[in-house]
């Protein structure tokens, strides 16, 4: 229903003259014109589509006031201006709704925002009674107000489809029969939402899950905040609004996939081609808005591929293809105007696998180039269950990989049912010929160098650092070992050191795992140290380097270069380093 009137005060003036307050029917009970409740009018603040009703912990502070506790304190008028871009973002930009015509009840109501006056983070997005979006937040996620509030304004604008269209659209079930189980399409949406608005988070905080999941399902719960990936290429194949418009024409228990099958006349075969050539952009990350933020994150697809006795390659079970879902493997790049062939053999329901139907097996592969000048290259796509793949490497490749994925002639929705056993698996072997995964060439091993030039910006509270994705493709083939037996070796074969100024190999880590602090000059020193000023450590599983600071110890503009190697000793006794430099920039 609508609420009564608040009374005039400064706080409601600016709020826009034809919207109405919706008191949710939880609430009828509650008095929004006494402050003893824990909602009321005294403690809000309204924007020209938010209300923002602050908690009784509050007391007559307003929250944004210097008597407020630091740890509670929040710049609402920050808070309602984030909101309102975020607005606009929803309603003109990706039109997950249509005002101003009527058939919304955002013409009608203004959406709602409740903070708590509460330690601990507590942030939600939907909304009340299939009528109105809401999100209830607690001052940590504001502080400041960023990706957090626009992922969960963009739960209350999924809430609101539902809201306007009835819930037989909206994605208001789950997808394993019948509405049964989860629904990891929220989340994901919701992630792309906030990226959209802070497009360098999206190879950022979630982006290691995605390279942990991408093999299954595109509607997985495992990677549900990690994979909004999809959306970026519906974005650039069919423009911005198609995932508000996938939203609204959702029909009761369709799943996503099943909705933008239907809406884009797209067989099961097409679907299966389309998803290939999103995976094949995926490799390099060659979608609009993303390819340049990408760079540096380009080779860093995690791979599981065992070598059998044939002298083929499989996906390990736990890094197997599912429907929908893909492999990426690098591969070592031979002389232009090479032909490499992958021998590919489909093989449903291999021993150590999942059990499929079949009947239904299906896959998509081909190869990804890239060039030394940016230029990505693209092999024909190839669909047979055992044939050969052909491609002609390209002038000036420093690049090259081959991609798999799951295609099945016959779609079938993931169900989350937190049990990995069920999922559709679609297992293969492939034999190269003229090209190898790196480190099973039997080459001579070589000292490599690497390079990266990172920023972060200054903090004087956090250790904020930016990360590097090593070349594994380049690591393995200087140290002429496959991926898994570099982690393996680390600590016994290969050891992990500093390499000072003075050419010293310090073996102390006095950070986190295989890590150092430095001093202003490169040489390692103590955590507890005066004179430390920043990090570098090495992750061993996934093949990245994280360099950051010290806190109000670095100064904006300050330059940092770090050194630190893997030195591999030989059966011979033969030494091969690959040494890394980063050069740190505080901004």
């Amino acid at each position: 229903m609508v609420a009564t009137d608040p009374p005039a005060n400064g706080t409601i003036a600016q709020a826009a003259a034809n919207l109405q307050i919706y008191k949710p029917q939880s609430m009828q009970n509650m008095d929004w014109n006494a402050t003893e409740s824990e909602w009321c009018y005294a403690r809000s603040k309204q924007s020209d589509h938010f209300i923002l009703f602050w908690g009784k912990g509050y007391g007559n502070n307003n929250p944004s006031s210097t008597n407020v506790d630091s740890k509670y304190r929040v710049d609402i008028d920050d808070l309602l201006a984030k909101a309102e871009s975020f607005y606009n973002l929803n309603v003109n930009t990706l039109k997950f709704i249509t005002v101003g015509n009527g058939t919304s009840k955002l013409d009608k109501y203004k959406l709602m925002i409740f903070l708590y006056y509460e330690d601990g983070w507590r942030a939600t997005g939907s909304g009340y009674d299939d009528t109105i979006g809401a999100l209830w937040v607690s001052p940590q996620t504001c502080q400041p107000v960023g990706s957090t509030i626009g992922h969960e304004i963009g739960h209350s604008f999924q809430y609101q489809v539902s809201g306007d269209l009835g819930t037989s659209h909206g994605f208001r079930w789950g997808f394993g029969g019948n509405g049964a189980g989860g629904n990891a399409f929220w989340e994901q949406t919701a992630q792309w939402q906030a990226f959209i608005s802070y497009p360098n988070e999206f190879f950022s905080s979630w982006f290691d899950p995605y390279l942990d999941n991408y093999q299954k399902h595109l509607i997985h719960e495992d990677y549900r905040y990690a994979n909004y990936m999809i959306h970026q290429y519906w974005a650039q194949k069919r423009g911005i609004t198609v995932i508000g418009k996938i939203w609204q024409a959702s029909q009761t228990y369709e799943d996503p996939i099943q909705v933008y099958q239907r809406l884009y006349g797209l067989s099961v075969s097409q679907l299966n081609d389309e998803l290939y050539d999103a995976s094949s952009k995926f490799v390099t990350w060659d979608i609009d808005n993303i390819r340049t933020l990408g760079v540096s994150k380009i080779g860093a697809h995690h791979y599981k591929m065992n070598l059998m006795n044939d002298g083929a390659f499989q996906p390990d079970p736990s890094f197997c293809p599912q429907t929908t879902g893909y492999n990426v493997m690098p591969l070592e790049v031979p002389a232009a105007g090479t032909i490499v062939t992958a021998a590919f053999q489909g093989l449903p329901n291999a021993s150590g696998y999942n059990q499929v139907d079949a009947s239904i097996a299906g896959w998509r592969y081909g190869f990804v180039a890239l060039s030394t000048n940016g230029t990505r290259s693209y092999s024909t796509m190839f669909t047979s269950a055992s044939g050969n793949a052909t491609f002609t490497i390209p002038a000036n490749c420093s690049r090259l990989w081959f991609v798999v994925t799951g295609a099945p002639t016959q779609y079938h929705p993931h169900a989350w049912d937190d049990n990995n056993a069920n999922d559709e698996q679609w297992p293969y072997k492939v034999k190269f010929q003229n090209t190898s995964l790196p480190g099973y060439n039997n080459q001579a091993p070589k000292d490599a160098a690497f390079t990266y030039d990172l920023e972060v910006k200054r903090s004087t509270t956090a250790y904020d650092y930016a990360t590097a994705e090593i070349d594994i493709a380049k690591l393995a083939s200087a140290f002429q070992l496959p991926k898994q037996d570099i982690t393996s070796k680390i600590g016994a074969d290969i050891k992990f050191y500093a390499l000072e100024p003075n050419n010293n190999l310090n073996a102390t880590t006095t950070a986190n795992g295989y890590g150092h602090w430095f001093d202003a000059t490169g040489y390692v020193v103590g955590y507890s140290s005066a004179n430390s000023r920043v990090f570098c450590e090495f992750d061993a599983q996934n093949f990245k380097l994280s360099a950051g600071q010290y806190p109000n110890r670095v100064n904006i503009g300050d330059k940092y270069t770090m050194k630190q190697a893997l030195v591999y000793t030989l059966a011979s006794g033969n030494k091969v380093t690959a040494t890394f430099t980063v050069n740190l920039t505080i901004k």
